[in-house]
């Protein structure tokens, strides 16, 4: 076997078992879809995993080698062994993690397009262009979904119960850092609890501020059914008064994650008269993510038509696609 062919036994039986890796996540990211399209997505793109690792194995028997299935082995026991580490951490890092892994895929697909062509293997040339694609094309997919997420809207992917809870965890710990002077170790900062914790704060007047406007916040996840928009308004407006804009604007952001804003607040004027289709088409003239993500909100507290919600769903994808393309 020559030096050359060796290298390339190598470099395949690497891609191997990062492809048996690559697929093990896939299929396990199909839990967290959250529309028929992405899960669509996700179980073609593992099957396609599959079709990539047979011709690797075929490409190393042709070169006189043997096909590692040992390696195969490890890389679907790495992933086993990352998915429930990623439950400690956000979604972000998830989605990082997975990029990570297909950049290694895609610049060993490479590699092995310069091994190939140097060694005049024109068969090899063409598998590693086909991998370096497959890979091109899943780094755009996950980086457009890592752009959703950033931009808070709906994402292709959802996170689990344990990462929503990593990302409270790591919010409050951020704002607890910056907000040291008034002592608070959460902000009004996520969708799933209106309860504020309070610090105990190096002076009784502080306290005594940050406490009251717990109590709004707490007070207005008892009544969330019943004049829950109102009450989270004045709350901001309190909040406002006594501990400033950026408080204020926490608050605010807990609203319009709930929807629980008027019609009036809308960036679409007039969307409560509008009929479906003309809401959906209203939607897709819409130039911020922040404001698709409010509409979609308020579309689910209140009238939930289905169209509208796809619709806002698409807008979404398509302004994180113009972050990715910039």
């Amino acid at each position: 076997m020559t030096t050359q062919n060796a290298e390339l036994i190598s470099q395949l039986n690497t891609l191997l078992r990062l492809t048996a890796h690559e697929a093990a996540t896939a299929r396990a990211r199909v839990s967290q879809a959250t529309t028929d399209a992405t899960r669509k997505e996700l179980l073609e793109n593992a099957r396609n995993c599959d079709l990539r690792a047979d011709a690797l194995r075929q490409a190393v028997r042709d070169l006189g080698g043997a096909p590692d299935a040992l390696g195969v082995a490890l890389g679907k026991a790495a992933a086993a062994a990352k998915l429930p580490l990623e439950q400690t951490l956000p979604i972000t890092e998830a989605l990082l993690s997975d990029l990570a892994l297909e950049h290694q895929l895609f610049d060993r697909a490479r590699f092995v397009k310069v091994l190939a062509a140097d060694a005049d293997a024109p068969e090899l040339v063409a598998l590693a262009e086909r991998l370096e694609n497959a890979h091109g094309n899943t780094i755009q997919w996950l980086f457009t979904v890592l752009s959703e997420t950033a931009l808070r809207g709906p994402a292709a992917l959802a996170p689990t119960a344990m990462q929503s809870v990593a990302t409270t965890a790591r919010t409050a710990a951020t704002f607890a850092g910056s907000a040291t002077a008034i002592g608070v170790n959460k902000a009004f900062a996520t969708a799933n609890s209106l309860t504020e914790k309070v610090q105990e704060t190096t002076t009784q007047a502080v306290t005594s501020r940050v406490g009251r406007l717990a109590g709004l916040a707490t007070s207005a996840k008892r009544i969330a059914r019943v004049g829950r928009d109102a009450t989270l308004a004045e709350t901001e407006k309190q909040a406002g008064r006594e501990l400033g804009k950026d408080k204020a604007a926490a608050v605010r952001h807990v609203r319009e994650q709930l929807g629980a804003v008027s019609a009036s607040e809308l960036p679409i004027r007039g969307f409560d008269n509008l009929a479906a289709k003309d809401a959906a088409s209203r939607i897709g003239r819409v130039q911020s993510a922040d404001e698709v993500r409010v509409v979609l909100a308020y579309e689910q507290a209140n009238k939930n038509r289905q169209a509208v919600v796809d619709a806002a769903n698409k807008r979404t994808r398509e302004l994180a696609q113009e972050f990715v393309d910039r």
